[in-house]
C-alpha cells in the first residue's frame, strides 16, 4: 500500500466559496480515478498555529503504479490545473509504504 500526502498553502484572498469548488472536484475523484483505495482531505484546524500548511490531502493506492496512475489521470490534472494551482502559494508532498 502506498500513502500519498499533500499540503497545500493558500494564496491570500482565497474565498469560502472558491474552497468548496475546490473540495467539490476533490470530492468527485475516487469515483473517476480507480487506482484510489481511500481518499480524505480538509482544512487544517489551526490547533498547532500558524505555521501549519492550510489544507491537506491523504490518499491511499495499492501500489506505486496505481499512485502514478493517479498522478498522470486527466482528470487529477484538470482539477490541479484548473482549481488548485490558481490558489496555491506552496506544496509539500510524500509518498511512503504504508
Amino acid at each position: 500500500m502506498i500513502t500519498h500526502v499533500v499540503a497545500f498553502r493558500w494564496k491570500p484572498g482565497i474565498s469560502a466559496d472558491q474552497l468548496a469548488v475546490i473540495e467539490s472536484e476533490l470530492a468527485a475523484l475516487p469515483s473517476l480515478v480507480p487506482a484510489i483505495r481511500s481518499y480524505q482531505f480538509g482544512v487544517d484546524l489551526g490547533a498547532a498555529g500558524p505555521a501549519n500548511f492550510d489544507y491537506a490531502i491523504v490518499s491511499t493506492f495499492d501500489d506505486l503504479a496505481g499512485w502514478r496512475s493517479y498522478d498522470a489521470h486527466p482528470e487529477h490534472e484538470r482539477v490541479r490545473v484548473e482549481h488548485i494551482r490558481p490558489w496555491l502559494a506552496e506544496r509539500a508532498a510524500v509518498q511512503f509504504e504504508s
